[in-house]
């Protein structure tokens, strides 16, 4: 017998889906954004059909400035986000510190991915400033069809 406990939020908080403005490949059409970053479609893979995948992010987010005397930590997250516009349900979460050298952050997570459900990469950050994302790649994977 196992025990779960699993908690949910759909409270707004700071998570912003990143966009993509190239499609290197489309194999069954999982891309249906404009490749516009201003289209919010352009962050989503949908898979075609039901299928179990295996997921991948690469994100490099910009160099920070920070004071000599500033010694707090800042914490830069990315996750994996089905239905991130309507019921946001995340997985595969990390968290890294962003300090000289640590700017690049790479993950692969294995979950389903249903039928035409969108799924984005979502980032994060604690800094008090704005810090963009300067290259990010978005993966699906799946030998179901």
């Amino acid at each position: 017998m196992a025990t779960q406990c699993k908690l949910l939020t759909n409270i707004a908080q700071t998570w912003t889906p990143i966009r993509f403005d190239q499609v290197l490949r489309n194999d069954g059409g999982m891309y249906q954004g404009t490749g516009d970053v201003a289209d919010p479609e352009s962050a989503l893979i949908q898979p075609s059909a039901d299928g179990d995948f295996i997921w991948h992010r690469f994100v490099h987010w910009a160099p920070i400035q920070v004071d000599e005397h500033d010694s707090r930590e800042r914490q830069f997250l990315s996750q994996f986000c089905r239905d991130p516009y309507t019921n946001p349900d995340s997985t595969g979460s990390t968290d890294a510190d962003h300090t000289a050298g640590k700017q690049f952050h790479l993950a692969s997570w294995a979950f389903y991915g249903r039928d035409h459900q969108p799924v984005a990469i979502r980032v994060w950050h604690d800094h008090d400033q704005p810090v963009d994302i300067i290259h990010a790649q978005f993966t699906a994977q799946t030998w179901d069809y």
